[in-house]
């Protein structure tokens, strides 16, 4: 499997993940709010917190990081 496709899997993973935290959590406290606003109010927060795909050019050919949040240094794959 290519590195780029590894990357992009985790990436949907973890988008994936979160947004499914973000909507039980609307769910279990917010009864009256209808599924819809749920899905788009999840989707917002977690487009927004989702870690992010960085390709970069360094000397020895192109980097691809994970940029998230709540990480104070980028995730750096390899091969």
């Amino acid at each position: 499997m290519n590195l780029k496709t590894r990357v992009r899997i985790i990436s949907y993973l973890a988008f994936f993940i979160i947004f499914l935290i973000i909507w039980s959590i609307l769910h279990f406290t917010f009864n009256d709010l209808e599924n819809p606003y749920k899905g788009m109010i999840s989707a917002v927060i977690t487009a927004i917190v989702a870690p992010r795909i960085n390709i970069y050019q360094a000397q020895s050919g192109k980097k691809i990081q994970l940029k998230w949040l709540f990480l104070k240094k980028p995730i750096n794959m390899r091969n």
